[in-house]
């Protein structure tokens, strides 16, 4: 499996953690502060992802340009 397809992957489920986060959280089921700091846990990877394929597609399209 190569790096883009493994961090999309995580991209995608990452998503749909959120979700399933939000859903408990807006059912009560779990309390405003265990979804805070699950939705923090969640969200840390979530954004390190983004960055990287934004590097990688920047770092592609200069080599595509040269």
């Amino acid at each position: 499996m190569t790096t883009a397809r493994k961090l999309r992957v995580l991209n995608i489920s990452a998503t749909v953690l959120l979700v399933t986060v939000v859903t408990l959280q807006s059912t009560q089921v779990i309390s405003m502060f265990w979804g805070m700091a699950l939705l923090v846990l969640i969200g840390v990877p979530t954004t390190v992802v983004w960055v990287i394929l934004e590097r990688r597609q920047g770092a592609e399209k200069m080599v595509d340009g040269a």
